[in-house]
């Protein structure tokens, strides 16, 4: 079984890289532009058209308030939208398998204790911890931004990777106390296999496949965790609230839908367009994880019969 033979996966992968590959050719080629038609003026110079533009009248998907094509927007805010979801979704299962390999071997009563701290917070909605983390440093004020844009995006950074790190630490430390408690874990120890030994040869083998697939889930959750925020007004990078309507400093998806959510009953093409791609997205990751998942099946299956 071959992933490239997947369907699944062929359509989920190509999506992504497609998009990622304009988003960041737009931004080589092109400057970061993105095409604008603010007014069409008839032969007497009255105004003939002005925007927002519907969907197959000037672009293919509709413009926003201002003229610019919804289409180009949203592909120049791929890059910001997946590569933000990509470093977080990475960054939390990198720490976390770290973390969980000094803490997997301590006492029952210690972890009992970790548990007890963690569930909670798993239950708690992560929207409503990073809005409160994160109100007060990414949002504009009469006086401006507090911070420069990379510690913005830094202690932003952070507070998405840590929220996630209770509830996956403990997740992780389960799944190696599972395994180290099989029986040829248990040779391996009477054999004088140090830990550092069984861990890197015995336990990861068993362990990286059910992380590649936590790694698509933790992607699906941060890409929601940002929809949320972005609703909330608190976008990456930094919300611009002035005497108009709040603005973003990038254009990334969450804060395209954020901002324009006020159009929902008027021109939702403005906000249904942003929708659609981070739905689009997150199909494509849930169907790479899913032939991925197969495929995973499939190994241990003919491992299993491999050994009968």
């Amino acid at each position: 079984m071959s992933l490239l033979r997947t369907k699944k996966f062929l359509f989920g992968s190509s999506f992504l890289i497609i998009l990622m590959t304009l988003s960041i050719l737009n931004t080589v080629l092109n400057d970061g532009e993105i095409r604008q038609e603010p007014f069409f003026y008839n032969d007497d110079g009255t105004i003939n058209k002005a925007p927002p533009y519907p969907p197959f009248d000037v672009f293919p998907l509709g413009s926003d308030m201002y003229g610019y094509d919804m289409l180009h927007t949203v592909v120049e805010g791929a890059k910001y939208s997946i590569g933000i979801v990509l470093v977080v979704a990475f960054l939390r299962m990198f720490f976390s398998v770290v973390l969980s390999y000094f803490l997997f071997r301590v006492p029952e009563s210690v972890f009992k204790a970790l548990k007890t701290f963690a569930e909670p917070l798993s239950f708690f909605p992560q929207t409503l911890i990073a809005y409160f983390l994160l109100s007060t440093v990414v949002l504009y004020t009469i006086h401006g931004f507090h911070h420069p844009l990379w510690v913005r995006v830094s202690y932003e950074f952070i507070i998405l990777i840590l929220i996630a790190m209770p509830s996956l630490n403990v997740q992780l430390i389960e799944q190696k106390r599972r395994v180290w408690k099989e029986e040829f874990i248990q040779s391996a120890i009477t054999l004088g296999g140090s830990k550092r030994h069984i861990y890197f040869k015995h336990i990861l083998p068993q362990l990286y496949e059910e992380w590649i697939l936590m790694f698509g889930q933790q992607f699906l959750q941060v890409l929601a965790l940002l929809v949320h925020l972005g609703v909330l007004h608190v976008l990456f990078g930094g919300t611009i609230m002035g005497e108009g309507p709040p603005s973003s400093v990038t254009h990334e998806w969450s804060g395209l839908i954020g901002l324009n959510k006020r159009f929902m009953l008027t021109y939702e093409w403005i906000v249904y367009v942003p929708i659609m791609f981070f739905a689009l997205t997150a199909i494509s990751v849930a169907m790479i994880n899913k032939a991925l998942s197969d495929l995973f099946k499939h190994r241990e299956m003919v491992r299993n019969n491999r050994d009968m």
